[in-house]
């Protein structure tokens, strides 16, 4: 009687210690400095960075993104525009609740960054 408790116990151990293995997901860490997206806008439209700084754009909403160098000058007018020194956004696509890298940013500068999406969302990384 003991040993089938015993075994029944163990059994439960093992099943509870791969339904929680199951459950465990790898989160991924950035360093460096980031921004964060919503649904229609940057969550802060301009950031101070370094040289040589990496930026991470993390996309918080489950809405899609697609990044170009430039800005829109009006809430209908985008222009597409890669000043000198600026890492080129070619068209850097978010499905929602995702990230990617944009730069490094090697040169000191102001530049550009807009949503071809979302009309208005803009983004200014100042390099120093």
């Amino acid at each position: 009687m003991y040993k089938k408790v015993l075994v029944g116990f163990v059994l439960l151990g093992l099943l509870t210690m791969l339904l929680a293995a199951c459950s465990i997901r790898e989160e991924t860490t950035t360093t460096g400095p980031v921004v964060h997206m919503g649904g229609s806008n940057f969550l802060v439209p301009s950031i101070t960075i370094k040289k040589g700084d990496t930026l991470t754009l993390i996309d918080d909403a489950p809405v899609p993104h697609e990044i170009y160098n430039g800005s829109w000058v009006s809430n209908s007018n985008a222009v597409k525009k890669v000043e000198p020194g600026a890492p080129v956004a070619n068209d850097i696509k978010f499905a929602g609740n995702d990230s990617a890298p944009l730069g490094t940013f090697n040169t000191a500068g102001t530049f550009h960054y807009y949503c071809s999406i979302h009309p208005g969302m803009n983004l200014t990384v100042i390099v120093q």
